[in-house]
């Protein structure tokens, strides 16, 4: 089986591909990014195509797992209209063009609180991209809703918006202690990566699965074990 990592160069994308390499089930790992991989020594097999309107046409044939956390911030591409457009429409096309090649499963790095519903254009976004995920009707769909995101992100890219510095601070404070719920449950893109990986590997999977921060943070605990 092969796996299909989009979003490599990010905090889960990079937790998604340390996880699927230490993975015995995957014979193949492809990664498709805008610019090479930071790290050398990765096995995975590189894609780098700096036109993502050229990605839908990209993924490997015998893809049958679609890992991703591609996203972008609004300071990063402009404005919100141009986030929508690589955080909604690239993603959702994507796992589109991912099924057509029969891709069975997608997991979805979403975000706390994201809702159709949401007054919040961003939460509004992420469940917009929910929905039309669910809505490609994938054999199994795990769909992941970390709060704030810890970790060391690339320097090279603007990260103002949902995740900026002074929730990054705010949440390692708060990281897994008792009060960790006023601030959603932080987690770190490592433990998003593991868990994605290990939900999306298991027997006897769900065809829908909606996992929230404090469940990813309890999972990513007993894989511990």
């Amino acid at each position: 089986m092969s796996a299909l990592i989009l979003g490599a160069t990010g905090l889960c994308g990079s937790g998604f591909l340390k996880a699927a390499e230490k993975a015995d089930a995957f014979s193949k790992i492809f990664t498709l990014t805008r610019r090479p991989l930071p790290e050398s020594d990765t096995v995975a097999s590189q894609i780098v195509e700096t036109d993502n309107s050229k990605w839908t046409g990209l993924i490997p044939d015998d893809t049958k797992f679609i890992f991703t956390a591609l996203a972008t911030t609004r300071g990063a591409v402009g404005g919100f209209d141009n986030q929508y457009k690589i955080d909604h429409d690239l993603n959702v096309d994507l796992a589109k063009a991912a099924k057509e090649k029969g891709c069975s499963t997608v997991v979805l790095v979403s975000s706390s609180g994201a809702s159709l519903d949401s007054r919040f254009s961003y939460m509004r976004m992420k469940g917009e991209i929910e929905r039309d995920i669910l809505a490609l009707d994938f054999d199994h769909t795990i769909i992941l809703r970390p709060g704030i995101l810890l970790g060391d992100r690339d320097k090279g890219i603007n990260h103002k918006g949902f995740g900026n510095g002074t929730a990054m601070c705010i949440g390692g404070w708060l990281y897994r202690s008792r009060v960790q719920r006023l601030v959603g449950y932080p987690v770190y893109g490592d433990e998003v990566g593991k868990v994605g990986v290990h939900l999306a590997l298991r027997e006897n999977a769900k065809k829908v699965q909606i996992v929230e921060s404090k469940e990813i943070l309890d999972i990513s605990d007993a894989l511990k074990k």
